[in-house]
């Protein structure tokens, strides 16, 4: 298996942010559980960098942060 791209983490949250709304966490959440009962370490990593990307794009900003 190819390993997972940071860019590629980002727009798997994005899409997941796009179609689940305030669920999307949650959902990445049950994939890494599921995989990760099913012994599948490499598919449960894979989901934890997309929802370590989703926590970031929906974690509330202070006023005074800069944008990246």
């Amino acid at each position: 298996m190819l390993p997972l791209h940071d860019i590629d983490a980002w727009r798997a949250a994005l899409r997941m942010i796009q179609h689940y709304g305030r669920h999307a966490l949650r959902r990445a959440l049950a994939h890494i559980y599921n995989l990760r009962k099913d012994g599948d370490a490499v598919g449960a990593m894979t989901w934890f960098l997309i929802a370590e990307a989703i926590m970031e794009l929906t974690r509330d900003r202070r006023h005074d942060e800069p944008l990246n």
